[in-house]
């Protein structure tokens, strides 16, 4: 693909994104190694997307490699300056989770879910697979906070391997060029009318919305950490995103981070 080819689809991106502020900067490269580390880079306090055909470098949650063959997926970051600091954006990546599972949607897709804290899942058939992921690194000051928030989508099925949750896809086989900039421009559309109304309303206007979602609801789980593990009923998540877990005796709340949760078959 020429430079030519693509600054039109970045031109065509931001003609289907009319939510993005207009100071807001698109870039559409042929390949990088992450979309996230190159963002981070270049943060200037204005709003910017970066979409990449190829990722050689991507991560995922506790260090996990995302990457992107050219084609069948979907690997993009966006910055946003939030004039919030850091402990104020509490259940951003749910709410991030929440748009595009939104936006797909209205696209026609059908089976999908949320696994807590960034996964987006879909029905395949058999169980629900992985259908995309959120990565959002942090940068924060006294006055404001740089957020880079990562999404990697599976369009056409991955070759076969080993993973951590079986992964699904958006279409049967490569999609051509006019899909993918279809699914891109609207799940952008989408996330930067999500970013505007959650710095003004937070993760509250959205958790509801997210429990609608919830893959676990009221399912048996465990929350695996480095130090511990809890087990209990999957409540869904308050206002702040953190998740509630009905132990019994008791009702544990678990905040996103170095944890990990699964469903267990039921005693």
């Amino acid at each position: 693909m020429t430079a030519d080819d693509l600054l039109l689809l970045a031109q065509a991106l931001r003609a289907r994104a009319p939510a993005l502020p207009a100071a807001a900067g698109i870039d559409v490269v042929a390949h990088t190694g992450s979309t996230n580390s190159d963002l981070l880079e270049w943060r200037d306090g204005q709003p910017r997307a970066l979409f990449a055909l190829e990722q050689t470098a991507g991560r995922g949650r506790r260090g996990r490699e995302w990457a992107a063959r050219p084609g069948d997926s979907l690997t993009f970051s966006l910055s946003w300056r939030f004039a919030l600091r850091a402990d104020r954006l509490s259940g951003l990546s749910l709410a991030v989770g929440v748009a595009l599972a939104e936006a797909l949607s209205v696209l026609g897709v059908q089976g999908l879910a949320l696994k807590w804290p960034n996964d987006l899942m879909r029905d395949a058939g058999h169980g629900a697979g992985k259908l995309g992921g959120v990565l959002i690194e942090l940068s924060s000051s006294a006055a404001h906070t740089d957020a880079v928030i990562g999404v990697g989508l599976n369009l056409a099925p991955l070759p076969a391997g080993r993973y951590t949750h079986v992964p699904v896809a958006l279409f049967d086989t490569t999609p051509p060029r006019e899909d993918w900039l279809r699914v891109a421009a609207t799940l952008l559309d989408a996330l930067a009318t999500a970013l505007t109304r959650f710095e003004t309303q937070g993760f509250a206007a959205f958790a509801d919305r997210w429990n609608a979602l919830n893959l676990h609801a009221g399912l048996p789980v465990e929350v695996q950490g480095d130090l511990h593990t809890l087990s209990g009923t999957c409540l869904g998540v308050d206002h702040d995103g953190a998740l509630r877990l009905d132990c019994g005796d008791r009702i544990e709340r678990v905040l996103a981070g170095d944890v990990s949760l699964r469903a267990v078959q039921a005693s």
